[in-house]
């Protein structure tokens, strides 16, 4: 199973930095988890978030500026 780096640490004589995502047995799994250095990677979340690219879904949000109130012309 695939597991995430969640702290520095070296894992079977290899460095591994956080965010790394590793592929380790269960026994060694678990050993690393309960000193808090790897969790479980969830691999269906595969999300395409890129808004207003090429291949993107959905189009970028306009944002327009607000009318101004009228009583702040009053004011004056």
């Amino acid at each position: 199973m695939k597991y995430e780096v969640i702290k520095g640490c070296v894992i079977a004589g290899k460095s591994c930095r956080v965010g790394e995502v590793v592929e380790l047995d269960e026994r060694l799994a678990r050993s690393l988890m309960g000193i808090g250095r790897v969790s479980p990677v969830d691999e269906s979340k595969t999300v395409n978030r890129a808004v207003g690219v090429e291949g993107g879904e959905e189009k970028p949000k306009r944002r327009t500026r607000k009318p101004k109130v009228e009583e702040e012309k009053e004011a004056e």
